[in-house]
């Protein structure tokens, strides 16, 4: 149900949706979802964790991803004042969620996950300030610099995305 629910949460999007996971390991249709939402204007951000909790084999798969969000549109940013575990959604200034939600396929698949979404302007207010100061304290991945990692750091993404689903 919450991956459905965040499906349509960028999905519908008007203006903005603004993400917050330390996993960043999207299944097939959250990434198509992300990169459309991004494609037809929509501000899309998506804020994870300079540095990983449980080695680099899922930094490395969650940075497989980045390129293709990228090339959408789609703003990522690397917190980087210690290690970020908020799992929260911002849409539109009226709809939020906070929960235990990872953007990852073992969230959306395999773990119980739950979270609380509210229909509430204040509140949706509130999460989308928080983003934005904590963005305060990231450093935004710049899609062109990106491309240009060296192939041996694309090889060994590729290689961990093949793992991704049991990460």
């Amino acid at each position: 149900f919450v991956h459905q629910a965040l499906l349509c949460m960028v999905a519908t999007s008007r203006s903005y949706i603004y993400m917050q996971s330390p996993y960043l390991i999207p299944d097939a249709s959250m990434l198509q979802t992300l990169r459309c939402a991004a494609l037809r204007g929509v501000d899309v951000r998506i804020m994870v964790p300079r540095r990983p909790d449980k080695g680099y084999m899922v930094q490395w798969a969650s940075h497989s991803y980045f390129q293709t969000l990228l090339d959408s549109g789609v703003r990522l940013f690397l917190y980087t004042k210690g290690y970020m575990h908020a799992k929260t959604a911002v849409c539109d200034d009226s709809l939020a969620t906070v929960g235990s939600t990872n953007i990852d396929i073992r969230s959306f698949e395999i773990d119980p996950e739950v979270n609380t979404f509210f229909i509430h302007e204040d509140t949706a207010l509130r999460l989308r300030d928080i983003f934005l100061s904590d963005q305060e304290d990231c450093v935004e991945v710049d899609a062109a610099r990106w491309e240009q990692r060296p192939a041996r750091q694309k090889f060994v993404e590729a290689l961990a995305r093949l793992f991704a689903p049991l990460l």
